[in-house]
């Protein structure tokens, strides 16, 4: 009997032991562990992008990534090309500001050209 008791006892610290293992696993799988961008495009069409992010150079990875959110998947820019330094320079001008990403992605509006009036 008493060993019954102390293998309940060894079972239940045990159990235990893997509920804790478990829930901080769970917090140290989100970590990035390399480059997020293998393959990347020169450009895509500015009416298929959803959002975008743009993740600066780190620890991790020594490049700078652009990732493309389109409808149905993620693709990565080339930061070296001409759209990527486009999304860079906007990103940098709104700070780095989630909230106005959206103004990166719209149309630039031209100016209307000034005309002379001769008198």
């Amino acid at each position: 009997m008493a060993l019954n008791v102390s293998g309940f006892f060894i079972a239940l610290l045990f159990l235990c032991g893997l509920d804790l293992d478990a829930e901080h696993m769970a917090v140290a799988t989100s970590v990035r562990e390399r480059c997020e961008c293998v393959d990347t495009i020169d450009t895509m069409p500015w009416r298929r992008i959803r959002d975008f992010t743009v993740t600066n150079k780190g620890p991790l990875c020594n490049n700078i990534q652009i990732v493309l959110y389109l409808k149905k998947k993620d693709v990565c820019l080339n930061p070296d090309s001409k759209q990527g330094k486009r999304l860079q320079k906007c990103w940098k001008r709104i700070h780095e500001n989630p909230a106005k990403k959206k103004g990166c992605l719209q149309r630039r509006r031209s100016r209307p050209k000034k005309t002379t009036r001769i008198l």
